[in-house]
């Protein structure tokens, strides 16, 4: 061997081992830019889940929320605005604005059926006070459409939309921008059931799940826009599970996020000591900051609009079928390291 060899080959033996000792050396280097996005939601005070998902995509820095575009569903789009304008002065995070957004779906009719169910999407009742009243930030005068539009407008394609109620101010800025969907980086939904993959039944009805089924017609144009789309869907919820042990755990920590939890679901859980309750937008966000808590499947998929038994139901499969020609191929979640994924949500919204 040559001395120019010799000397080459110890140089390289005497950095490994030094990248062996310091380990972290190797992961210097420029650190990735916060994701950018806007937070969807049809909002409520916990115990709505909606809550407890924005308070952890606010302790992930993985995350930079340019906005919360607030739409009908769970209760009246007021009382979206208005709670979630609340919760954000509590976490001391009101330089993040809200925008109203649409207080009915564009086509589904309030029925007798939809008053027996969960939601008040059909409602125009005033927003109740929320804890420690209203807050002191009004929404802003722009609309949560024209938000979205200027926002990806501005940001082509760095954007990431989380929706995770039902889907029609996404699809209205679909519908009014043309290039609109060609400029959002990606959407993660929590939406749909699938029967087609285990536990796929629906939760308002047999084979629809609420957000799809609220408005459908909307959950169809976003499904159809080319938008990459990953699902959070009741079949993967299914394998979540909050317990009585993890809401003690996170009210042990004192915090003004964590005393609003106690504030608000502490009486429920009082009555409830035996509660399993499973977490549907909590890991839409949880899995956005780390896709490895979760496994997908590339299905193609549709939503019926067929105003019948299977209004609101979303279909998928690994190929396209006879009637569902406008499906398209979209990320489906199916699987969940759930032990992982509930330390993770638990240790974020306990964070000071």
């Amino acid at each position: 061997m040559g001395q120019w060899k010799y000397s080459v080959l110890r140089a390289v033996s005497l950095l490994a081992i030094t990248l062996s000792l310091f380990p972290a050396a190797r992961a210097q280097g420029p650190s990735a830019s916060p994701t950018k996005v806007i937070f969807d939601t049809d909002f409520a005070v916990p115990p709505q889940d909606d809550a407890t998902a924005l308070m952890l995509a606010l302790k992930s820095p993985e995350l930079n929320i340019l906005g919360v575009t607030t739409v009908a569903g769970n209760d009246t789009v007021q009382r979206a605005t208005s709670d979630a304008l609340r919760v954000l002065e509590i976490a001391e995070r009101t330089d993040i604005p809200v925008y109203e957004g649409f207080n009915r779906p564009w086509l589904h009719e309030k029925t007798e059926f939809a008053t027996k169910v969960h939601g008040k999407w059909w409602s125009d009742e005033a927003p109740p006070m929320p804890p420690g009243g209203f807050a002191k930030k009004k929404a802003e005068s722009e609309s949560a459409v024209t938000f979205l539009i200027r926002a990806v407008e501005r940001n082509p394609n760095e954007i990431t939309i989380i929706a995770i109620g039902p889907l029609t101010n996404v699809a209205t800025a679909i519908r009014q921008k043309a290039g609109f969907a060609k400029k959002v980086k990606k959407i993660v939904i929590m939406g749909g059931a699938f029967a087609s993959l285990a536990d796929g039944s629906g939760n308002v009805t047999p084979n629809a799940e609420f957000n799809f089924w609220v408005d459908p017609e909307a959950a169809q144009v976003v499904i159809r826009s080319g938008i990459p789309i990953v699902l959070t869907p009741l079949n993967v919820t299914s394998k979540t599970d909050f317990s009585k042990a993890s809401y003690d755990k996170i009210v042990a920590a004192d915090t003004p996020l964590t005393r609003l939890i106690k504030q608000t679901m502490g009486p429920w859980v009082e009555k409830h000591p035996t509660m399993h309750s499973q977490m549907y937008d909590q890991l839409t966000v949880a899995a956005l900051v780390d896709p490895t808590l979760v496994k997908t499947k590339d299905l193609y998929v549709d939503v019926d609009i067929n105003h019948g038994p299977d209004y609101g139901t979303s279909l998928g499969a690994d190929r396209v079928w006879e009637g569902a020609e406008g499906a398209v191929k979209v990320s489906v979640q199916y699987d969940v390291d759930a032990n992982r994924f509930l330390q993770m949500f638990t240790e974020r919204i306990t964070s000071k």
